[in-house]
This record gives C-alpha cells, sequence and structure tokens, in this order.
C-alpha cells in the first residue's frame, strides 16, 4: 500500500540545482559569444572605413604624382593620415615604399607603386 501524496511527483532539489547549474553556464557562453561577435563587428567596420580612406589616398597619391603636385598630399595630412614614401630598388624595378598610417586607429598599411617621373 503507497500513500496518495506521494513525493516522487516533481523533481528533487538537487535535479533543480543541476538544470539551473548547466542554464547559467549555457547562457554566460551565448552572451559571451554575442559580445564577441559585436566587437568583431565593429571592428571589422573599422578595418572597411581604412581601407576605403587608403584607397582615397592612393588615389590622391597617384594623381599628385601625375600632376607633380603636392596639393593631394596636404589634404592627406589634414585628414589626420600620415604617408611615408620610400624609394626602393635599384635596378630596372624601382618601386616607391608608400606607408599610409593613421595613430590609434585601423593600423598601419603599406603598397609599392612603381616610381613616375616627376617634373
Amino acid at each position: 500500500m503507497t500513500p496518495e501524496n506521494s513525493d516522487d511527483d516533481g523533481f528533487s532539489i538537487l535535479e533543480m540545482i543541476v538544470a539551473m547549474t548547466i542554464l547559467a553556464l549555457v547562457l554566460g557562453i551565448a552572451s559571451q559569444t554575442i559580445v564577441l561577435a559585436s566587437r568583431s563587428i565593429v571592428i571589422a567596420r573599422e578595418q572597411m572605413e581604412a581601407a576605403r580612406k587608403v584607397r582615397a589616398i592612393m588615389a590622391q597619391y597617384d594623381a599628385g604624382a601625375e600632376s607633380g603636385g603636392t596639393a593631394g598630399l596636404d589634404a592627406i595630412a589634414q585628414s589626420g593620415w600620415t604617408v611615408k614614401i620610400q624609394p626602393m630598388g635599384d635596378g630596372k624595378a624601382k618601386l616607391d615604399a608608400i606607408v599610409i598610417e593613421k595613430s590609434g586607429a585601423a593600423g598601419t598599411f603599406l603598397t609599392f607603386m612603381p616610381v613616375r617621373q616627376r617634373q
């Protein structure tokens, strides 16, 4: 004969503690994943914007090299970006190493361009 009000009908306190612990771990991992994903999105946007700016700077540099003027480089300096040009190569292939950077921002970009005859 078993009593009508049996204690076997629900979860024990130990089962509830284990379930809550597992739930807390899963929610903690999920929240960290969301935080890391949002940081990655912000960094990717900054890098895309920096790459756009670098393309614009290279276009200004290229236009300035063709015209022989420095107006394009002056506009670059006012935008907070710096352009450093280092001539390379002694043989037939003469290149300019161009370093474009902005302090505290998306980093440093390096590219090489053929040397143009400046007037």
